[in-house]
């Protein structure tokens, strides 16, 4: 079995690397003004999931070279889940991650990436997680003990970044009252906060029933915290497209005696492929501002004192959808 994982890894092949002498892009930029006014810029991109050494490298590597393109450059990327197809156990997800890694790092260091935890990573249970902590052992951040650098928050320039677990082992679907109870006691006053976990928690389409509305109870748990968090944004994957949604006060329910209340309106950004075979299915369409889109994408955004600004771009650098907050 060793020798089968490592020979599809070997035979795959790599492209070449972003050409330097190409000077001009399709992904535009705001303005060089970010720069000077304190702002920062990262990229947002979920599940390359494939079948060469467990992800789709040609997308991966098209992606990565489009990312290389843009001016001025983002400051790092959060990736959150299903990097690698999973199975063949603790060493074959492990061989996996070892392989996305070595590609990845063609193109930028081990620690412009903040990756996150899938279900397709999960497939061997908490050997699994070990697995992950092993392979991704150098990116900084804070972390919840227990979960193997799955879990984790970092600030930079007075905005809040949240890396959460949707698929620990015993708890999948859900987001543990363990993890909801650790978000809260290291909860900053910060002027942004983003949030990132794999499985959506409304999903629209493929995964409905599988996703975070598995457990409605913690997912609205879930959300009261983010809907009380200032200027916020979810970005998730497990969905294979782009879609974007609105939660607000359309979605306040009572479960088991307990009233949710949203009075925020709090986007749901799906960046659901950069490899992983593209889905179309559009089932749950309430609030929907963005119906899924079936292409490889990525989004690039931008956040200053005053607003947030995303854009999302396919991998021939057109624009698939723009929005502000």
């Amino acid at each position: 079995m060793i020798f089968v994982i490592i020979t599809a890894i070997t035979s795959c092949g790599t492209r070449n690397l972003v050409d330097k002498e190409e000077k001009t892009s399709p992904y535009s930029s705001t303005s060089t003004e970010q720069e000077k006014n304190g702002s920062l810029r990262f990229v947002v991109m979920s599940d390359c999931r494939g079948l060469c050494g467990g992800i789709n490298v040609k997308a991966v590597e098209k992606t990565l070279q489009s990312i290389k393109k843009i001016i001025p450059q983002p400051s790092f990327a959060v990736m959150p889940g299903d990097l690698v197809q999973g199975g063949f156990g603790y060493l074959g997800i492990k061989i996996q991650l070892q392989y996305f890694k070595n590609t990845v790092t063609k193109y930028y260091p081990i620690d412009f990436f903040y990756p996150g935890f899938g279900n397709h990573e999960a497939t061997s249970g908490a050997k699994s997680e070990q697995a992950f902590e092993e392979t991704f052992h150098e990116f900084k951040a804070n972390f919840l003990r227990g979960y193997h650098k799955t879990v984790y928050y970092f600030d930079k320039n007075n905005i809040g970044f949240y890396m959460l677990n949707s698929n620990h082992p015993g708890e999948d679907h859900s987001i543990s009252d363990t993890q909801l109870n650790w978000i809260k006691a290291n909860t900053n006053l910060k002027k942004h906060n983003f949030y990132f976990f794999h499985e959506p928690a409304y999903p629209t389409g493929s995964h409905v029933g599988s996703s975070l509305d598995v457990n409605k109870l913690q997912r609205d748990k879930l959300w009261k915290i983010i809907n009380h968090a200032e200027n916020t944004m979810v970005f998730c994957g497990h969905e294979h497209n782009y879609t974007r949604r609105h939660i607000n006060s359309d979605f306040n329910e009572s479960i088991n005696g307990q009233t949710f209340k949203f009075n925020k309106l709090v986007y749901q950004v799906t960046t659901g492929t950069f490899g992983a075979p593209l889905y179309k299915d559009y089932i749950d369409k309430k609030n929907v501002d963005i119906p899924p889109v079936k292409e490889y994408h990525f989004a690039v955004v931008d956040v200053n004192e005053s607003k947030v600004e995303v854009t999302v771009y396919n991998l021939d650098g057109k624009i698939i959808d723009h929005f502000e907050q």
